[in-house]
């Protein structure tokens, strides 16, 4: 559509198999307001199509110098197409970079998305859930999985700078926030903050290729992240 402006349409497919549900789990069926004790214990699937809108003014996307970027996501679940229910869902996804350094590496990044289902009951495992955006790299500091919910709210920042001349070391900060909608109401009652730090070292310098050493924790989790590019 335009220089970094972009439009498309494909097809999702998600099929869960072989469900089980822990001992300490089972109790979830008898409470009134939980409605997915019969389908934790046998398959589930989505399937239909998705369209696509994106703004991309970055020049990188494993370690952006600079610019923004933006994309829209929205998924119809068919079950003519073989969907286990009549379901719709969006995602945004927001991210810009502010440069503080035309030769080294001193930036600071902001990411947010929102991830929600707008129509229908969608299957447990495809409901939104920390840890499960498309590239798996939200969360750092909760174990994947941690929370869900119909609607998923998230906030990070990370600033990330150079140690030597080079750019062959360096570090970043980062901290994040997020929320996952009531089962009763839909509102977004409760946030879950995490903060890390983390180590860089330049793998190309062509392509700005960092891999990254991260270490995050939450008010009941800590995690070691090893990663090839960044976070976002």
């Amino acid at each position: 559509m335009g220089k970094s402006t972009y439009f498309g349409a494909g097809y999702d497919l998600d099929y869960h198999f072989n469900a089980s549900v822990d001992k300490d789990s089972l109790a979830l069926a008898a409470l009134p307001l939980f409605d997915y004790g019969k389908e934790l214990r046998k398959s589930g699937t989505s399937s239909g199509p998705v369209v696509n809108f994106l703004i991309d003014s970055r020049r990188n996307s494993l370690n952006p110098p600079g610019g923004a970027f933006m994309a829209i996501d929205y998924r119809f679940n068919l079950d003519f197409l073989g969907s286990t229910f009549n379901w719709q869902s969006i995602f945004i996804d927001a991210r810009k970079y502010f440069p503080f350094d035309k030769h080294r590496q001193n930036l600071l990044a902001v990411w947010s998305y929102y991830w929600a289902v707008t129509y229908g009951k969608a299957p447990y495992l495809d409901l939104p859930s920390i840890g499960w955006d498309y590239y798996n790299r939200s969360g750092r500091g909760f174990e994947q999985n941690r929370y869900r919910g119909r609607r998923l709210l998230y906030f990070e920042s990370e600033y990330r700078r150079d140690i030597s001349r080079n750019g062959f070391w360096g570090f970043v900060l980062f901290s994040n926030i997020h929320s996952v909608s009531e089962y009763e109401g839909n509102h977004f009652g409760y946030w879950h903050p995490a903060a890390g730090a983390g180590l860089r070292i330049k793998f190309n310098k062509i392509s700005r290729t960092n891999i990254g050493l991260d270490f995050a924790m939450s008010k009941d989790f800590t995690g070691l992240y090893l990663s090839l590019g960044e976070a976002f």
